[in-house]
C-alpha cells in the first residue's frame, strides 16, 4: 500500500496518553457539550440514518443485511414476535472504530495489530470505547454550494472547497466539531444503484491537515466511505488511513442528510450512539440532529 507524506507528518499518537483508546474523543468536554446544546432552538428532530435492510446502501463486497421475525400465537387470541438479524457491524449507516483499519502492523496510538485483532474481536479501540459522541454538528452542504444536483463519481472535495463552503454558509468548523459532508450522492442509491455501488465522490488527500488542523472529532459522509472513490474496492483509501490510524478521528458513513440540507440547517446538536458491541470494530447507528 502507497504512503503519503502526510502520514509521517500528521499523528495524535500519545496526546493524550500512552494508553488512550478513544482518540480525537478526548477533545469533547462537558462544555462542549453544554454550548452544542444551545443550538436547539426549535426542536427540530432529524434522524441521518438510511433504513437498514436487506436492500439499503452497503458496500458491495459485504454480505447483505439478513433479517427474519419468528412468531407465535400460542396464547390465543394473545401472540408474540421477535426479530433475528444477522449483519456485518458496517451496515448501513454505520461508525468505523479506531481498531477498524491500520497499517504497518499498528492501530491507533501505535497498539500491536497482530495482539490485538483477532476473530474474537478487538481488544484495544473498539467500538465499546465509544460510548456516544455528543456535540456541535456541522453541515458543509459541498452541492448546494456547488450549484449541482449532486457531485459525480470520483469527484474530489479538496480543503479549500471545505473552507469555501463554509464561509459561503457563514459557519466556522471548530475543535472538537462533528463534521458532515453532503455531497449528495445518495441520491444516486435511489436513481441508479450500480453507478452508486461503482464508487463516489467525497473528500480527498488535501483535506488531511485540514481535520488535523481544526482538531474535528468526526468526520462522516452520505457515501460508502467518507473519501473519494473512483472505483470500489479501490487501491488505497488514505483518509481512512490517516484520519482512524494516525490522528484517531472517526469516519461515519452511508449517511442521509437531505432533510437537513432541505431546511439549510448548517450547525445542530449532534448525537451518536453505537451499540455497546464488545470488541467490535464499528457499529450501525441512528445519528440524530436537533435544530
Amino acid at each position: 500500500m502507497t504512503h503519503t507524506t502526510y502520514v509521517n507528518s500528521l499523528s495524535n499518537w500519545g496526546r493524550w496518553g500512552a494508553e488512550d483508546e478513544r482518540g480525537a474523543l478526548n477533545l469533547i468536554t462537558p462544555e462542549h457539550i453544554r454550548r452544542a446544546a444551545g443550538l436547539v432552538k426549535t426542536g427540530q428532530v432529524y434522524s441521518l440514518a438510511v433504513p437498514l435492510t436487506a436492500e439499503g446502501p452497503q458496500w458491495p463486497p459485504r454480505h447483505k443485511t439478513w433479517q427474519v421475525t419468528t412468531y407465535h400465537n400460542d396464547w390465543e387470541p394473545h401472540g408474540g414476535a421477535d426479530d433475528i438479524i444477522m449483519m456485518h457491524s458496517h451496515s448501513g449507516t454505520h461508525l468505523d472504530a479506531l481498531s477498524h483499519l491500520w497499517y504497518e502492523n499498528q492501530l491507533y496510538n501505535g497498539y500491536d495489530a497482530g495482539k490485538n485483532i483477532s476473530s474474537e474481536g478487538a481488544r484495544r479501540n473498539s467500538i465499546d470505547r465509544v460510548q456516544s459522541i455528543v456535540g456541535r454538528g456541522v453541515l458543509l452542504d459541498v452541492a448546494r454550494w456547488k450549484g449541482v444536483p449532486h457531485l459525480n463519481l470520483g469527484e474530489p472535495i479538496g480543503a479549500a472547497d471545505l473552507d469555501q463552503c463554509a464561509e459561503a454558509q457563514n459557519v466556522r468548523v471548530g475543535a472538537g466539531d462533528l463534521v458532515l459532508v453532503r455531497t449528495s450522492w445518495m441520491q444516486m442509491f435511489h436513481r441508479d444503484r450500480e453507478l452508486f455501488n461503482r464508487g463516489a465522490p467525497g473528500l480527498d488527500e488535501t483535506t488531511l491537515p485540514w481535520v488535523k488542523q481544526h482538531d474535528i472529532v468526526l468526520i462522516g459522509a452520505d457515501n460508502h466511505g467518507v473519501e473519494v472513490m473512483d472505483k470500489i474496492p479501490p487501491d488505497d483509501v488514505p483518509l481512512h488511513r490517516v484520519a482512524i490510524r494516525d490522528l484517531g478521528i472517526y469516519l461515519l458513513e452511508d449517511l442521509n442528510l437531505e432533510a437537513l440540507a432541505a431546511d439549510r440547517v448548517y450547525e445542530f446538536l449532534l448525537v451518536v450512539a453505537p451499540l455497546p458491541l464488545t470488541g467490535a470494530v464499528g457499529s450501525p447507528v441512528n445519528p440524530i440532529a436537533l435544530a
